[in-house]
């Protein structure tokens, strides 16, 4: 079989070759193989044109460059030294006689594109340094290390509102049908804010928080309903067993980021007092915390529970506390195979803020 050539537009006689093949009822497939070119240029051409009527077409229109070489470049380093600016801005910095689409046109000659901005927290020196120190402390610890922390994050939950962008597969022409609708819900803008923790073992409690923002005094109730069960848990003896476990580091670490209410001299009191060892966390580092990753897996299971439950979203006390319900039957549904996944992730996760060297990463 001949090799395809490259993609090129059809010659007169390319186009008279094809019509008479045409003409002659071979098969549309076979005058591709025996052109080199695909079928549905084949196609295109038996479409346009007729045998008896085709006519050599006037030669394509020659257009002339607007930009020189050296305004090329001038353009290109215009875009690379304003990556956030619009292009119709970029127009005006140049300062050239050109529009808009001749930006867009050597933007795409340079292998530039537009694309949606990665959004991660903000990292000052400092910051980068302990995230790299962080990472070069724990990147020898096993999957059992690992599996000791219990991971804490506080998180709002938007009622109502779906977290994920939705595809939908449909026919042509039934955008509207109710089938293929993503539903939005009235008065959505309800919020309810839930602490929850785990181990490489086990869920913790989910806490739904009241109304009003957490504080150290709240933190601390929380503390106290939701980490200290779970501990409980972690060092109840077996039946018929003797031993009595005290914790320490080997036992768990308690990992929380370092909002203020986390950091207050109150509550590390509290922590202190009660014999919890508490991870040293570096800053501005969501994407060390697997269970930021388990909020996104657990939003959209809820959201999907809400659209079965209920009808809109509403801010009364009756209805947050049926929430209430709703979130924590979610969040006890869960198996542990995320959670399993997650704790897994973790020598990946130092590897890759080393690799960083204290920088961003792409979880």
């Amino acid at each position: 079989m001949p090799t395809r050539r490259p993609r090129q537009h059809l010659t007169d006689i390319d186009i008279a070759k094809i019509l008479g093949l045409g003409k002659a009822e071979i098969p549309q497939r076979e005058i591709a193989s025996l052109m080199n070119c695909s079928q549905k240029a084949v196609q295109h051409a038996l479409a346009t044109y007729t045998f008896e009527t085709f006519q050599r077409r006037n030669p394509r229109r020659e257009y002339h460059r607007k930009t020189t070489e050296l305004e090329d470049s001038d353009i290109h380093q215009a875009l690379i030294h304003n990556s956030f600016t619009p292009l119709h801005d970029i127009t005006n910095i140049i300062g050239l006689p050109i529009e808009e689409h001749t930006i867009r046109r050597r933007r795409s000659e340079t292998g530039l594109g537009s694309f949606v901005a990665a959004e991660k927290p903000g990292l000052s020196d400092k910051q980068v340094a302990a995230r790299l120190q962080w990472a070069l402390r724990y990147k020898d610890w096993t999957i059992e290390d690992w599996k000791k922390v219990i991971w804490s994050d506080e998180s709002s939950v938007w009622i109502g509102v779906n977290p994920r962008r939705e595809w939908v597969i449909r026919p042509p022409g039934e955008r509207l049908n109710r089938k293929y609708v993503k539903k939005t819900f009235k008065g959505a803008h309800v919020k309810v804010m839930v602490w929850a923790c785990f181990t490489g073992d086990r869920l913790g409690p989910l806490i739904v928080c009241d109304e009003g923002g957490i504080g150290a005094n709240e933190y601390e109730d929380i503390l106290y309903d939701g980490l200290f069960s779970l501990i409980d848990d972690l060092l109840q003896s077996p039946e018929d067993h003797d031993t009595i476990q005290v914790a320490d580091e080997n036992t768990f670490l308690f990992m929380q980021d370092n909002a203020s209410c986390h950091k207050a001299k109150e509550v590390m009191e509290f922590l202190a007092e009660n014999h919890v060892p508490v991870m040293e966390w570096p800053a501005q580092s969501p994407d060390l915390n697997p269970i930021e990753n388990l909020w996104t897996d657990f939003k959209t299971r809820f959201h999907q529970r809400f659209v079965e439950l209920f009808n809109h979203a509403s801010k009364s006390l009756e209805a947050r506390y049926r929430y209430g319900e709703v979130l924590q039957e979610v969040w006890y549904s869960q198996g542990m195979e995320i959670v399993d996944a997650l704790i897994k992730s973790m020598p990946k996760r130092c590897a890759a803020v080393i690799e960083a060297n204290g920088g961003w990463t792409k979880n």
